[in-house]
């Protein structure tokens, strides 16, 4: 049994390195060609395009993970298979159990050793792709978040505003409306609101009050003790799920959900496609084991076809799915289930087909 194990995993791990070395030089290769026009014109230097093409990796590195193992596992039972060793294991008594444990052990190692990195190192490694992105292409652009509308069901605020500028902690041509019920009590415009000590100061301020009567007045500086939104959900809105760090993304969204609902959707799906993208190494794995190999000829080359279409449907249908999810059209944690029943669903379909080919 010993020798067994020690057999497939090390199998197991020599694939999944190479392929995973593989995917990687053609993912650097396809992203330096996507941007050369940008490294010719700008005059970079080679150690620039390759710090790049390194970073670049951080947007792909979870689905080369899952893909590679996917591969690795195919590999392995298919020539297992084809040279009949696993026939020879089921007459020595071995059950396929015990042939798929060192699999199985090795998936769900290399499951939560991308889990940790995805939440720790996996998080700079964006964060620092994101800023050469930036240096090189310029991508970032303006900070500012434009055309905003926030609801405080809890304090009953609503505030719009043209563009709310992060390096000055201001927002522009905002319009604070106060209610109670279904009831206005207080409309206030302004040229620009600032941010300082927790509290929002209105400048330039046309008031309209209605809890008594209507009243207006004008006051070049005002400020309302009730109105508690914080900064951060401005300026977080433009912040990526991808690389905020795990506990201050969950706060930001638990905050966000009842103020800003589309916003929340859309942070939320990104958060949970976020978390739950290394479940894509067991899933994948996991579907790899359940595969018949059973063709009556050509195993190798079958296999191989039918691990990458599983593949592709895997990715397609989380991309779909996720597209729906920030849409609003399904709950964001379908996202979780939907994508791998799928999958499942035509691993099962092609494993009958193998038996008639």
């Amino acid at each position: 049994m010993k020798i067994l194990a020690r057999y497939s995993i090390k199998s197991i791990i020599t694939v999944f390195l190479v392929s995973m070395l593989i995917f990687s030089f053609l993912v650097m290769a396809v992203e330096t060609f996507m941007h050369l026009d940008s490294f010719m014109t700008g005059d970079i230097s080679m150690i620039r395009i390759a710090e790049y093409a390194l970073l670049s990796l951080s947007k792909y590195y979870m689905m080369l993970a899952s893909v590679s193992l996917l591969f690795s596992i195919t590999y392995f039972l298919s020539n297992m298979s084809a040279s009949n060793e696993s026939l020879a294991l089921y007459s020595a008594g071995f059950s396929r159990m015990r042939i798929l444990s060192p699999l199985i052990a090795v998936s769900l190692a290399l499951t939560a050793i991308f889990l940790v990195f995805n939440e720790t190192g996996g998080l700079l490694w964006k964060t620092q792709c994101s800023v050469i992105s930036q240096e090189l292409f310029g991508l970032s652009g303006t900070q500012d978040v434009r055309r905003i509308t926030l609801h405080d069901e809890e304090s009953g605020y609503l505030i719009y505003a043209d563009r709310y500028s992060e390096s000055y902690h201001r927002l522009y041509n905002p319009i604070l409306i106060k209610t109670e019920g279904a009831k206005i009590i207080e409309r206030v415009e302004a040229d620009y609101a600032d941010y300082s000590d927790g509290l929002w100061t209105f400048s330039n301020a046309a008031v309209v009050d209605a809890s008594d009567g209507l009243k207006g007045f004008t006051r070049s500086s005002f400020s309302d003790s009730g109105f508690i939104i914080p900064e951060e959900l401005f300026r977080s809105q433009n912040l990526s799920m991808e690389t905020m760090q795990a506990k201050a993304a969950y706060e930001y969204l638990s905050r966000l959900k009842n103020v800003n609902r589309m916003a929340w959707q859309e942070g939320m799906t990104d958060f949970i496609s976020r978390v739950t993208e290394p479940l894509g190494i067991l899933i994948l794995s996991a579907i790899a084991m359940s595969m018949s190999y059973s063709f009556k000829k050509n195993v190798f080359l079958f296999s191989i076809v039918q691990s990458l279409v599983i593949a592709v449907v895997y990715y397609v249908a989380n991309m779909v799915f996720s597209i729906a999810s920030r849409q609003g059209a399904i709950e964001t944690y379908t996202l979780v289930y939907l994508p791998s029943l799928i999958t499942m669903a035509l691993s099962y379909v092609l494993s009958l087909l193998a038996k008639r080919i």
